[in-house]
């Protein structure tokens, strides 16, 4: 009988091996468990964090946050999370950063906010000591605030009113002054139509088919010329502003979101989709069947002093052609009383605005705006004769204003909606 054997060294070396592939196969396992482990947990912070950016946005409508100065917010319900929201504008519309820490870990959310008003009126019409004149198949469905006055019905060219109602809404009395823009929304419009306004950026040249996509968390990019810039084939998104001393020249094969043009002269070509801000000094066209989304916003600020030469023109500052649709704000500033004609925004018949039109001159509707109008006066062109404070066919309704819509900020009002998240 054989007791003791001798065992082969391959087979020992073998063992060995097998022994080591087991220990590193529970070794992995262990560290793949405490990795799932740890990925969860960061996984909830960042739930947490991404949830108190949006809770800290939220409660900052509440507070005073001033320009280029952050608020902090306390640690969120016992987690540890600090939180602080900073405010800018990006053009006319203020922009707000909510950003969230808890140790290494961060989140970033980044919004244009605005104001949410449930109770928006129809129109809010200046008194000038005249009453307003409704004609053809106008039709205004909402809260009225009219001059004490009224409103009363008019003839043009043999059109009678065709309504049985005057308002479809309550009337108010409406006051000698509009009702102011946020101090801070104007001073910016001032600014940026000013003759010494220069864009902060890294500078780049236009060419056809430039590409540009920059996130609202790197350096503002800048494309500028020095008279004319006409835009074919381009592609800006986000964090861009274009910039010229005459003219911009926007063409229907150029896309545009969320960027900013500034000029004197600002045209944009018949069937051009887009969404963006257009601020000029002097005017805009929006050519016939243009798409631009929300929130899109066109401003023209005017300097009226006491040399200005006396208004003859009947071309509108702001011109919106027919079978256009704009979902945002329209905005003309111009504080001082015009010589002779008034200066005015034209909507032709067709076209379509959701949202805003606030204009302290006046108004030629033939469209409709569905959402609310500010205006100093109305005015219709028709046959060679000027009616003032006539409205001649257009529509503005108030009920139709989509409830998550977020405009303008008035004197007396703050932010408290979120118009748009960012990238």
């Amino acid at each position: 009988m054989i007791i003791f054997s001798k065992i082969k060294a391959g087979a020992l070396q073998f063992v060995l091996f097998i022994g080591t592939i087991i220990v590193l196969l529970l070794f992995a396992f262990i560290l793949i468990n405490q990795s799932h482990s740890l990925f969860d947990k960061q996984t909830d912070i960042m739930v947490d964090l991404v949830r108190a950016s949006d809770n800290a946005l939220i409660e900052s409508f509440s507070m005073t946050v001033q320009e280029g100065n952050g608020v902090d917010l306390a640690g969120n319900h016992g987690l540890g999370i600090q939180s602080k929201v900073a405010k800018e504008y990006w053009g006319l519309l203020e922009k707000r950063n909510s950003v969230s820490k808890k140790g290494k870990l961060q989140f970033e959310k980044t919004a244009f906010v605005g104001y949410r008003n449930p109770d928006i009126p129809a129109l809010y019409l200046r008194d000038d000591n005249r009453p307003m004149v409704i004609v053809g198949d106008a039709k205004i469905s909402g809260d009225a605030y009219l001059p004490e006055r009224g409103i009363k019905i008019g003839n043009i060219q043999g059109y009678g009113y065709t309504r049985p109602q005057l308002v479809y809404g309550n009337t108010f009395q409406s006051n000698a002054q509009l009702p102011e823009l946020c101090s801070q929304v104007d001073q910016q419009l001032k600014l940026m139509t000013g003759s010494t306004y220069r864009p902060k950026g890294n500078t780049v040249t236009l060419k056809q088919g430039l590409l540009i996509k920059n996130s609202f968390k790197e350096e503002t990019i800048v494309v500028q010329g020095i008279d004319y810039l006409d835009l074919d084939k381009a592609t800006l998104v986000g964090n861009v502003v274009v910039w010229a001393m005459d003219k911009i020249h926007v063409r229907a094969t150029t896309q545009l979101r969320d960027v900013i043009l500034v000029a004197p002269q600002i045209e944009i070509e018949q069937g051009t989709r887009g969404s963006f801000q257009a601020i000029a000094s002097e005017r805009i066209v929006v050519g016939k069947g243009c798409q631009l989304e929300y929130p899109t916003l066109l401003a023209v600020h005017e300097k009226n002093g006491p040399g200005q030469t006396v208004n003859t023109q009947r071309d509108p500052v702001i011109a919106i052609e027919s079978g256009s649709s704009i979902a945002g704000a329209i905005i003309y500033s111009n504080k001082g009383k015009s010589k002779g004609l008034p200066k005015y925004i034209g909507i032709d018949r067709e076209a379509t605005i959701t949202g805003e039109v606030y204009c302290d001159q006046a108004l030629e509707l033939k469209g409709s705006i569905y959402g609310s109008v500010t205006t100093g006066s109305f005015i219709s062109f028709e046959n060679g004769n000027t009616y003032l404070n006539h409205l001649f066919n257009g529509t503005i309704n108030s009920e139709l204003l989509p409830d998550e819509y977020c405009g303008l900020v008035y004197a007396c009002e703050t932010t408290n909606g979120i118009a748009k998240w960012l990238y």
